[in-house]
């Protein structure tokens, strides 16, 4: 009996059609009309059967591709001491050693060419000083091409002039190209670490046609998923990546090991020595760190996408699904966003803002409501699933203890919260912080969000970011009386 039911659920298609032929010819048989019974069986798995065995055999390929794109990484995969493929062998510059600590970390891909940006001043205006590190540790990206090679391209979500992410899909369709454009911003500096945050921001989320046909759910205006990184100050390594993989936190960093609440899933990747090697999917658009299996399909549909901030040298993308390896991006500040945070509006309603709907963070002294946008504004707004495009501070991770707003708001804790490490939490800048609320916002804004975080937060985890004992990396000393208070202020 078990093997049959192994056997039926394997072959579910044949099985599928075999009970949609029983079905109505065991009913009209016993009034005589088996031929009509099997007529009426085939109409049925014509119109039902037929499809729900495409539906299940699609959602069977996707799941296996899930899989293979984002499974935790064994000891196999992660000895990547020889990270070389027939598309990319790996090589240094005439003449250089690599340093000891990334030679067997660094890779790289078709299409590179050395590339000597100034190394960052920290004796420059800050401005200037975080713009250089952003380069210097700017993301290489191969990202996959699929049917719609239009929405597979990461640009700026004003592109087209405005701050009304609804026409986007209309505008890019009418210019039939869209710029190459990365989000970055340096979002945070402690007294060991930096945080940068680089965001892929594509028009549109697409699927397979026939899933589209199916469900529309499986599509949407407008695309945002992206990564943080922590850049530790003593050595100016990138040591921990945290990707946005459709609606889970991926980690990897440079040792595969982690003692904190996450799991790490693979090694990170450098091409140039500091710049981390991202994997983004086509349709879904679902970032992580590259692995090198990835490496041997950069011949297929693929194009590698590196900064290049001179628009004389910068070569665009065809909009095509051919194979390219030397596409160019720029950056764009992440800057406008957080001043049009606390700009949004309902969804559906007839408005220009960039966000729509809201995420409550408590209230100010005066008893009004601190809400800042939820999701990027859209056309189809009855579409209210997880999937819709939001910004990164609505970026949630359900599977762990970090509420909704934390992880943009405070990296290093969420880091901490990740890793097991002991990272500082004393800001000397905190951009989204000090760009969306006032100061006497931010008060009530950190202590909503670390109520919430050590409310839901695990027993063992608890223990070890137990508030009472985290207090003092959070609070200056003279004011821990008074509640929560915090560098980001």
């Amino acid at each position: 009996m078990l093997k049959k039911t192994c056997k039926d659920v394997v072959l579910f298609p044949i099985t599928i059609y075999r009970a949609c032929l029983w079905l109505p010819t065991r009913l009209c048989a016993e009034r005589g009309y088996s031929r009509v019974g099997k007529s009426l069986g085939l109409l049925l798995y014509s119109l039902f059967g037929l499809p729900l065995s495409i539906l299940l055999g699609l959602e069977i390929l996707i799941v296996i591709n899930a899989r293979l794109m984002a499974h935790l990484m064994d000891d196999s995969t992660t000895d990547q001491s020889h990270p070389s493929t027939g598309t990319a062998p790996p090589h240094h510059q005439s003449g250089e050693t690599p340093p000891a600590w990334h030679t067997d970390l660094q890779v790289t891909l078709p299409g590179y060419e050395h590339k000597p940006y100034p190394t960052p001043d920290p004796t420059l205006p800050r401005d200037q000083f975080y713009d250089q590190l952003l380069a210097t540790y700017s993301p290489t990206i191969p990202h996959k091409m699929g049917h719609e090679p239009l929405w597979d391209i990461p640009t700026d979500i004003f592109f087209d002039g405005d701050t009304d992410p609804r026409n986007n899909v209309s505008n890019a369709t009418s210019r039939g190209t869209v710029p190459a454009v990365v989000h970055g911003e340096v979002i945070a500096e402690t007294s060991d670490a930096y945080y940068h945050a680089y965001i892929l921001y594509h028009v549109k989320d697409y699927d397979l046609p026939v899933r589209e046909a199916l469900a529309d759910a499986t599509f949407h205006d407008g695309d945002n998923e992206g990564i943080q990184l922590r850049i530790d100050k003593a050595s100016m390594q990138v040591t921990l990546v945290e990707t946005w993989f459709h609606n889970r936190f991926f980690l990897c960093n440079r040792t595969g090991e982690s003692q904190g609440t996450e799991p790490i899933q693979t090694r990170t990747l450098f091409e140039g020595g500091t710049h981390l090697v991202l994997f983004v999917q086509s349709m879904g658009h679902g970032v992580r760190c590259a692995t090198i299996e990835d490496f041997a399909e950069l011949a297929d549909n693929s194009k590698i996408l590196r900064l290049e901030s001179d628009p004389d040298k910068r070569i665009d993308p065809a909009i095509n699904d051919h194979t390219e390896y030397n596409i160019g991006y720029r950056l764009a500040s992440l800057k406008p966003w957080y001043r049009l945070a606390k700009t949004h509006t309902d969804s559906g309603e007839d408005a220009a803002t960039l966000f729509e709907d809201s995420i409550p963070l408590g209230t100010d002294a005066s008893g009004r409501a601190i809400q800042i946008g939820k999701f990027f504004a859209a056309n189809d707004v009855e579409k209210r699933a997880w999937s819709r495009p939001k910004p990164p501070w609505a970026w949630d991770d359900r599977w762990d203890d970090i509420p909704v707003g934390l992880w943009h708001f405070h990296p290093s804790l969420s880091f901490n919260s990740y890793t097991g490490e002991d990272y500082s939490e004393q800001y000397q800048y905190n951009a989204p912080m000090h760009l969306i609320f006032t100061a006497d916002e931010r008060k009530t804004v950190l202590a909503s969000l670390l109520t919430e975080h050590y409310q839901h937060a695990p027993q063992q985890l608890a223990r070890r970011t137990n508030p009472v004992n985290r207090q003092p990396s959070l609070l200056p000393a003279k004011n821990r009386a008074s509640g929560y208070r915090s560098s980001v202020m």
